[in-house]
């Protein structure tokens, strides 16, 4: 038989449920809520030893996590798929001035609606620090999982996956888990909730546990009422200007949904105000409204009222988590899977300490004890000094092969990837190398064809005779990019025979082609200029300029 104790932490308030799972049957065998000021860790403590959960897993929440949607192809590897996550989280750190070393993150995968070839992408991010301030509040108790609230409360339902569907968790702060397909699809954090409530009327009642009362003691009546029952009524407006700016926000975001949401279960500190359901439904008629009861508790066969369980959802799904219900990719907790007993590939892998020896050695010494039970006599005490001896070797045998073997697979890592990142970068340089020779080829050639003329036609001879000046080209070059109007674009430059040279340009306009033409002969770049050959490709006029050097 299972058990798991969920602990959900909030600002001055915790509720805690403990489960027990035999097969498929699950049990609540004891739930609360408390409230504390300072001494989280007192109260923490308290509903432990009230729960006599000294040995029993526990999970919890992150708090404050932050939420963000980013996508990927559906046609990367895992390994690769994984990559591209991590690298979009490092971006959004760098955008929005985080410092990745400080958080944690986690994220969901699922498939965008309406795009097969796409991957949507539900990152969650925490802050370390304050993950391991709720941690140390433990005092060394088994946090089994910590994972955020929003995802664990789906553990509360059983979704056959054809309706749309979305969770509205108000507590302290209020949630809106969208879930499609039976997949989370997105999550909403709505800045309103029961801390607003509970502070303002705090104010009054001065003890946040009868505040709590007052709300648990409210009736909202529906169609315009504006009362409570005579002890509540003070707090009427209070209670209904959050519930309205939380449905407010809850009808704009769902609106967005092209294919609309079909349901919304309430959950959380919120349900314990009566009537809340019918509330949300009249200031939302085109969804459905209930209130999420877990899928486990039968009103008919429990003689405790739902609603009660209802109030303490969060820490029950929670538990569930515990029972094995999270999605590893959400717990913050390093290394997931938690088991109470060591197994001997784990004990070989994990970091074995002097007093970790010592103490197997004492729970050795006591079993040989309790197994005989009398006094050992000079041969036995021979005997398990050996054994002793040979197991201390073993052990220390295996603690130094074990860090020497960590060490030998962390520098084959960083040998790889430093192989790996230094030959992207030669293959890099090589297509660098081949570009320039081929253009180093393409500009030879062109050089070629000005500077040289064509072969002898008396010898026939390949080798080909200068006929210019050796700086006339390059003088031309220059006078040319000078004078060029910025619309007009020379194709070639070719010095056809002797000093005669001809141009081939292109232009949108005839006018910028004939400014070309002109500023040639004006600024005696060329003598005996004359134009040839126009044509007209598409929205581009190609001119043939001819004409000698002076």
């Amino acid at each position: 038989m299972q058990s798991s104790l969920g602990i959900f932490i909030e600002k001055n308030m915790i509720k805690y449920a403990k489960l027990q799972k035999d097969k498929d049957l699950v049990k609540i065998e004891s739930y609360n809520t408390a409230f504390y000021d300072n001494n989280l860790t007192e109260t923490i403590s308290k509903i432990i030893s009230e729960t006599y959960s000294f040995k029993t897993p526990i999970s919890i929440n992150t708090s404050d996590e932050i939420y963000n949607i980013s996508a990927a192809s559906s046609l990367l590897s895992q390994n690769d798929l994984k990559k591209a996550i991590n690298i979009d989280f490092e971006v959004l750190c760098s955008e929005r001035g985080y410092n990745k070393n400080e958080l944690s993150h986690r994220y969901l995968i699922t498939e965008e609606s309406g795009n097969p070839d796409v991957r949507r992408v539900v990152n969650i991010i925490s802050n370390k620090l304050k993950l391991q301030k709720n941690i140390e509040a433990f005092q060394g108790n088994k946090i089994n999982t910590i994972s955020p609230i929003s995802v664990s409360i789906r553990n509360l339902l059983e979704t056959t996956g054809r309706e749309n569907i979305a969770i509205l968790n108000i507590e302290g702060k209020t949630q809106l888990t969208t879930i499609f397909g039976g997949q989370i699809y997105q999550i909403d954090d709505i800045d309103y909730g029961m801390e607003q409530i509970l502070s303002e009327i705090n104010k009054t009642e001065n003890s946040l546990s009868k505040s709590y009362e007052v709300c648990k003691n409210a009736t909202i009546y529906t169609q315009g009422a504006s009362e409570l029952y005579s002890e509540t009524s003070d707090y009427v407006g209070i209670i209904t200007e959050v519930l309205y700016n939380i449905a407010n926000k809850v009808k704009e975001i769902t609106e967005l949904f092209f294919s609309g949401v079909d349901k919304i279960y309430i959950t959380g500190s919120g349900t314990c105000i009566n009537n809340i359901d019918l509330f949300f439904q009249e200031n939302i008629q085109s969804t459905k409204f209930e209130l999420l009861k877990p899928y486990f508790v039968n009103s008919s066969n429990t003689q405790i009222p739902v609603k009660e369980y209802m109030e303490v959802n969060s820490a029950i799904a929670l538990a569930l988590d515990g029972l094995g219900m999270i999605d590893k990719n959400v717990n913050f907790v390093k290394g997931t899977k938690v088991q109470n007993k060591t197994s001997a590939k784990n004990f070989f892998n994990q970091d074995i300490s002097f007093n970790t020896i010592k103490d197997m050695l004492i729970n050795f010494g006591s079993s040989i004890k309790n197994d005989f039970g009398s006094p050992l006599d000079s041969g036995d005490k021979l005997i398990l000094r050996g054994m002793i001896s040979c197991l201390i070797i073993v052990l220390l045998f295996t603690l130094f092969s074990n860090v020497i073997t960590n060490k030998i697979d962390k520098k084959q890592t960083e040998v790889s990837k430093a192989l790996e990142t230094t030959n992207i970068e030669i293959g890099k340089l090589n297509s660098d190398i081949q570009t320039i020779s081929n253009r180093t080829d393409t500009y030879k050639a062109l050089i070629s064809d000005i500077t040289e003329g064509p072969k002898d036609d008396n010898t026939q001879s390949t080798t080909r005779k200068r006929i210019i000046e050796k700086d006339s080209i390059p003088n031309l070059l220059n006078r040319i990019m000078v004078v060029i109007p910025k619309k007009v674009k020379v194709i070639s430059i070719t010095n056809t025979t002797s000093k005669h040279i001809q141009i081939v340009a292109e232009s949108e306009k005839y006018e910028q082609l004939g400014y070309f033409k002109a500023v040639l002969t004006t600024n005696g770049i060329l003598t005996e200029v004359k134009s040839t050959n126009a044509e007209k490709v598409d929205s581009v006029i190609r001119v043939t300029i001819e004409g000698d050097l002076p």
